[in-house]
């Protein structure tokens, strides 16, 4: 099979269309839920335990799918060493880290730190096509930022380490989010060249067999009998929607819309985070918040209008 060229190389254009939008903006919104599920399992078992149970569940369902439907795997050298990267990095070690640092800091520290995976994603994508982004993405990455930066500054009071945040935890969170954004340039490259469900379950497949001795070796620090319906239906939110279904739309709206463009919209992720708390744990909305998530959009859209336009 010959390699397609990735839509971040393709021609350029001024609009996404409107089933990129769809697809990628309901994987965010899948995603905008994962640090409160993630909350809620370590609240019922080890956070290590937690980040490699949810994509080891994904994994072994996805192989299974993967088998049944016949889904092509890459042929090429660089092809498979796309999918291991994209694996391995997404699957394995991004929940793991993620898991274990919301262990030790704040969701809403959390939030921001994911907000910076675009600036990942971008920078890594254009090392990969020696093309740096232009200005205007620039100028919609810092306005995002700000606006994330002022959010979490409004929700601890006033002290960025204060509410139980923790210097340890957002560092693992940041390492984690180049981790993650490596994996989804990887991921977005191959996606055009095999296929959305090929990428996502063949990845989710090969990032098991890494997970299954770790999981062996982490088990026994969780008393399973104790874990109670709320954490088992986030261990299932976590391996369904946000590994299964969510990586699968993101990498389809990176492949089809193009990595710098579709990653900057990750900047919106802290802004669901907070609706979904909002109404899932009842958290207040208030002016400061709203003012600040709409920060968050606006450079997001200009990050987004900018990346490709000529």
């Amino acid at each position: 099979m010959s390699e397609a060229t990735p839509a971040s190389l393709a021609p350029r254009t001024t609009s996404v269309s409107p089933a990129v939008a769809l697809i990628g903006g309901g994987a965010l919104l899948l995603w905008g839920g994962t640090a409160i599920a993630n909350k809620i399992a370590i609240g019922h078992m080890d956070a290590m335990t937690a980040g490699v149970l949810r994509s080891l569940l994904a994994g072994l369902i996805a192989a299974g799918a993967a088998f049944a439907w016949r889904l092509p795997f890459p042929k090429p050298a660089r092809q498979r060493g796309l999918l291991a990267i994209s694996g391995i990095t997404s699957f394995a070690i991004w929940p793991l880290l993620l898991s274990l640092g919301l262990g030790l800091t704040t969701a809403s520290h959390a939030a921001l730190i994911m907000a910076m995976i675009p600036v990942f994603t971008g920078l890594i994508a254009a090392g990969f096509e020696r093309n740096w982004p232009r200005a205007g993405w620039w100028t919609g990455v810092v306005i995002a930022v700000i606006g994330a930066f002022f959010l979490v500054f409004y929700r601890t009071d006033g002290a960025l380490l204060a509410d139980g945040g923790s210097v340890a935890g957002d560092l693992i969170i940041l390492s984690g989010a180049g981790i993650c954004a490596l994996g989804y340039v990887a991921g977005g490259k191959l996606t055009p060249v095999i296929g959305t469900w090929s990428t996502t379950f063949w990845g989710l497949a090969i990032a098991s067999i890494v997970l299954i001795p770790t999981f062996v070796l982490l088990a026994p620090r969780t008393d399973w009998s104790s874990v109670g319906a709320g954490g088992w239906a986030a261990i299932a939110y976590l391996t369904i929607m946000s590994s299964l279904l969510g990586y699968a739309g993101w990498f389809w709206a990176l492949g089809h819309g193009g990595i710098a463009r579709i990653g900057s919209w990750q900047f919106a992720q802290p802004v669901i985070t907070l609706a979904l708390a909002a109404m899932v744990l009842g958290e207040a909305l208030t002016w400061p918040l709203l003012v600040a998530g709409g920060t968050i959009l606006v450079g997001t859209a200009i990050a987004q209008r900018k990346t490709n336009s000529p």
